[in-house]
């Protein structure tokens, strides 16, 4: 499994200089054996109030595909939603890899 947050923010800022609108999601990507090793189960959840929802909440499969590029995927579909369009982003991607945890900013 793999998981991985993206950030979203507009370029204004209040007194302190926090961004007036910043919306933040967990993307979740994992193998289910029963579907192939080479799908992806794929879930987007939003972690802050008031961030847009996709049209569909449902878990989605990407088949054939890598982890890296079912994430890229989460990113893309994020990326294109008009409400996030033209805000800045930032990614961390959390991977287990032979059972160690490695934390990995884009």
């Amino acid at each position: 499994m793999s998981l991985a947050t993206i950030s979203f923010w507009e370029e204004s800022y209040n007194s302190y200089g926090i961004p007036n609108t910043m919306h933040s999601y967990l993307v979740s990507v994992f193998v289910n054996q029963i579907i192939g090793n080479g799908d992806k189960i794929v879930k987007i959840v939003p972690l802050t109030d008031g961030a847009p929802n996709l049209e569909s909440q449902h878990p989605f499969v990407v088949r054939n595909t890598t982890t890296e590029e079912a994430l890229l995927k989460a990113f893309n579909l994020l990326m294109e939603m008009p409400t996030l369009q033209g805000m800045k982003n930032h990614r961390s991607i959390m991977r287990n890899k032979n059972k160690e945890l490695k934390f990995i900013q884009n």
